[in-house]
């Protein structure tokens, strides 16, 4: 069976790296890649490694897929544009947003979806080389999810379909799975080097750190995961690193980790209920910086 040409409308850094890995498993042929510009398309078939760059797609896609690699507030516009220029839709369209719905892509036709990988595509090449094991989270038309599964699992995703009743609940709790891992990574370094620690011996450390945390949430709920003094509610532990934390760091800096400590507790509440150092503690994480 010949595999389905594919065209991109947005190619950045998640699209190409998305297509880059389903060329190379050969789930799909490369057709045209229109970006903001020819250079930039040509770009992205650089790295994709099949395509023909163009500044428009041609008139008729007849049975070839199309990939909206743009951005969330883009989508609707886009294909309400493409339905009224193209004299025939795709047979299957289907864009990555993870907050807008697949019925967005409705001018262009029942065969729609919506593929959300939940990977970091801030190095695109990177991304596609540990593209295996990927979750691909998708909703849309039963005829699309049935004919993208086994694409995206061809290059080594993990398909999973639901139905959503809010996908910018979903799109949430994305972001704060990979995005806050992020800045609070970036404020655990800060402490460290701060601290005395290299930096370059910091950033091994704590990812290593998250790497064990995130392993055991795997495994179990995130009460029971959770350790540490505001887990314990040690008022004497808390007190020095608190005390620490606003002598080192300035306001919104020294904010943020007070308001992550003060979810810490009440999160540890839900494991194992009031303590009385918890008043303590949530007032002393009441308090503004010392450090302007």
């Amino acid at each position: 069976m010949t595999a389905p040409r594919l065209h991109i409308i947005g190619c950045g850094r998640a699209a190409r790296s998305i297509v880059r890995v389903l060329h190379a498993s050969s789930a799909v042929r490369v057709g045209q890649v229109v970006n903001q510009s020819l250079a930039s398309a040509a770009e992205a078939v650089e790295l994709i490694g099949a395509g023909e760059p163009a500044e428009s797609l041609e008139a008729s896609l007849a049975d070839d897929w199309l990939m909206l690699g743009l951005p969330d507030g883009q989508l609707a516009e886009a294909a309400e544009g493409l339905a009224g220029r193209l004299s025939t839709g795709p047979a299957l369209v289907f864009h990555l947003s993870g907050s807008v719905s697949s019925s967005v892509l409705s001018p262009l036709g029942e065969c729609r979806a919506a593929v959300h990988p939940l990977r970091a595509f801030s190095d695109p090449e990177w991304a596609a080389t540990h593209f295996g094991g990927t979750w691909c989270v998708a909703e849309g038309s039963s005829s699309a999810l049935q004919a993208l599964a086994p694409v995206f699992e061809s290059g080594g995703g993990r398909f999973v379909t639901f139905a959503p009743t809010d996908k910018a609940a979903w799109h949430a709790a994305t972001v704060a799975a990979s995005n806050f891992l992020v800045v609070i990574n970036s404020l655990a370094r800060e402490l460290a080097v701060q601290a005395g620690v290299d930096e370059d011996d910091a950033r091994h450390m704590l990812a290593d750190l998250q790497k064990g945390t995130l392993a055991s949430l795997a495994e179990m709920p995130a009460t029971q995961a959770l350790t540490g003094p505001f887990e314990r509610a040690d008022l004497a532990a808390c007190r020095r690193l608190h005390g620490a934390v606003h002598d080192l760091l300035d306001t919104s800096r020294s904010a943020l980790f007070d308001a992550l400590a003060r979810a810490t507790v009440e999160l540890a509440q839900d494991k194992r209920g009031m303590r009385e150092a918890d008043g303590e503690l949530l007032k002393m994480l009441s308090t503004t910086s010392r450090r302007d």
